[in-house]
């Protein structure tokens, strides 16, 4: 009787539906807001999809995650391009891993960096890495010129941005087909990135065809080997959106650049306004 209680529980907890509240690209370095910025707590799960602040502000962007765990069962942390500021990207991550580590986080934070998490207690599975972008050739010089990744990165290049992205790309590819392979369990995969999966769609239309675009975005939808994908959350272009490519969910929903005490945002359109208390289901 045990065994069969204990086998009817798991498949209740297989097909239970979760929430996660998504928020990206919050830039709380902007004005030191690490402290001061507040948003409702709207679903069990944060997911937290880069550019939240800079690695180089630790105590701050310590006391902000703090903060966070205790409003959420767990928190997931994308580092964006932003949290490497100030740093080279190695002891970027090396910062990044210490910080989930924190004993004032009680292991509530998972840091997604070519990392898989799997929801004991539901279908959910959440894999999730940066997603450097692919910078094509011809565009490397001006790219390098234009974005502030090249300056601010200690000792970054078009270069390590390529090689990187290719390996994470690659990572992505081989967990979405393992989890394929997962069918019968019926997960609910949920791919967080900070850098877009597609150009189309992604940025305000202004900017999509920008000679600088490949720093932001890859037509990685484009390729064959991401079915079963139930939503791609991404962030990065300060384009809050909502949209299907090639079968993929793909939301957005970033708050960019604003001053302390201002809700002003960049992209006008009542569609694509930031909504800090976001979220989806699956």
């Amino acid at each position: 009787m045990k065994t069969f209680l204990s086998t009817i529980l798991k498949h209740q907890g297989r097909t239970l539906r979760r929430r996660v509240q998504l928020l990206s690209d919050l830039h709380l370095e902007i004005g030191q807001q690490y402290l001061s910025y507040t948003f409702p707590a709207s679903a069990p799960f944060l997911l937290l999809g880069g550019d939240i602040g800079r690695l180089i502000d630790y105590d701050r962007y310590l006391k902000f995650l703090e903060t966070q765990v205790s409003r959420y069962k767990k928190v997931f942390l994308v580092l964006g391009n932003h949290e490497f500021y100030g740093l080279d990207y190695h002891a970027g991550l090396k910062e990044a891993r210490r910080l989930v580590e924190e004993p004032s986080l009680a292991d509530a934070v998972i840091l997604l960096d070519k990392t898989r998490w799997d929801d004991p207690n539901s279908a959910l599975t959440i894999i999730g890495c940066t997603l450097w972008s692919a910078i094509p050739e011809e565009v490397s010089a001006i790219i390098e010129s234009k974005i502030n990744d090249f300056k601010k990165i200690d000792g970054w290049t078009a270069q390590t941005h390529n090689e990187i992205h290719a390996r994470e790309a690659a990572w992505l590819r081989e967990q979405v087909a393992q989890a394929a392979t997962e069918q019968s369990a019926e997960r609910q995969l949920l791919v967080a990135t900070h850098h877009a999966p597609c150009v189309e769609g992604t940025s305000a239309p202004r900017d999509t065809n920008n000679p600088w675009t490949p720093a932001f975005a890859t037509d990685l939808l484009r390729q064959e080997g991401w079915a079963g994908i139930h939503t791609w959350a991404f962030g990065h272009t300060h384009y809050s959106t909502e949209l299907v490519r090639n079968g993929v969910r793909l939301v957005a929903n970033q708050r960019g650049y604003v001053l302390p005490g201002s809700t002003a945002q960049k992209v006008s359109g009542k569609s694509h306004n930031f909504d800090p208390g976001m979220t989806i289901e699956l």
